[in-house]
């Protein structure tokens, strides 16, 4: 009875020493973004996705050899869809901030990014919060774009948007002053349309951008924690930086 016992305790040792990869292998995890924040994601033509955050996810899973698949999710409630287990993590180009914390467990940074107010070329303002009294300021709604604009440039008219494109197309025709959000739109030229512009100084918006995972969920966040940290040490992450055109800020 005792050496069944002891080779029952050495069986469960050996059990939980096995990384997770081995343990876990057949385990599929369900990874979301909203599909429409390049270059962190973005929706192809034929519905699959790619972007920065699908790369860096897929790599992950790779090293933890869990079998993962993604899917898209409304920005504004990608939260609660999280908490109520429709996927399990949430990569999507997400700011880390402590409201956001209060729902959410959130992994190290995995990019750091700075948001700008943008126009149409030729059609510049200043965007100090008293010039922009008064005026539209176009942000995507359920962002830390939208809460920073709402607690530092209390006096403008904030106008939200479902998603950067909905936003962008308004601010090209016209119906709002300025957006402000992620510098990526208003960088590349106009094609048929004006182009847009960067206007004033960058603004840190969050403590970097994060995968989030449910608050019972922090061994997972460890392990994707740990897969980031390899990738960071092998420069895979930083190729991948490179190849999206995401800024490194390390």
């Amino acid at each position: 009875m005792k050496m069944n016992r002891f080779a029952a305790l050495c069986t469960a040792a050996i059990a939980i020493a096995i990384p997770f990869a081995s343990g876990a292998s057949a385990r599929d995890l369900v990874l979301a973004n909203e599909g429409g924040f390049p270059p962190y994601n973005m929706t192809k033509a034929d519905g699959s996705l790619e972007g920065f955050d699908i790369d860096i996810g897929d790599a992950i899973c790779a090293i933890i050899e869990a079998n993962c698949s993604w899917i898209t999710n409304e920005w504004s409630g990608i939260i609660p869809a999280l908490q109520a287990r429709k996927f399990d993590v949430i990569i999507g180009g997400m700011g880390i901030t402590a409201e956001r914390k209060k729902s959410v467990l959130f992994s190290e940074p995995y990019a750091r990014t700075y948001s700008f107010f943008g126009t149409v070329k030729g059609k510049e303002v200043d965007v100090t919060p008293d010039a922009l009294a008064g005026k539209v300021v176009g942000v995507q709604q359920g962002t830390t774009n939208a809460a920073y604009i709402e607690t530092h440039f209390p006096k403008a008219a904030i106008q939200m948007y479902p998603s950067m494109d909905a936003l962008i197309a308004d601010l090209r025709i016209g119906r709002i002053d300025v957006a402000f959000g992620d510098v990526e739109p208003f960088t590349g030229e106009g094609g048929e349309s004006a182009a847009l512009v960067k206007v004033g100084e960058p603004h840190a918006v969050s403590e970097g951008i994060g995968m989030a995972f449910r608050q019972e969920d922090a061994d997972l966040r460890d392990r994707f924690n740990a897969a980031l940290a390899q990738m960071k040490k092998d420069g895979s992450w930083r190729e991948l930086a490179d190849k999206w055109g995401i800024p490194v800020y390390e």
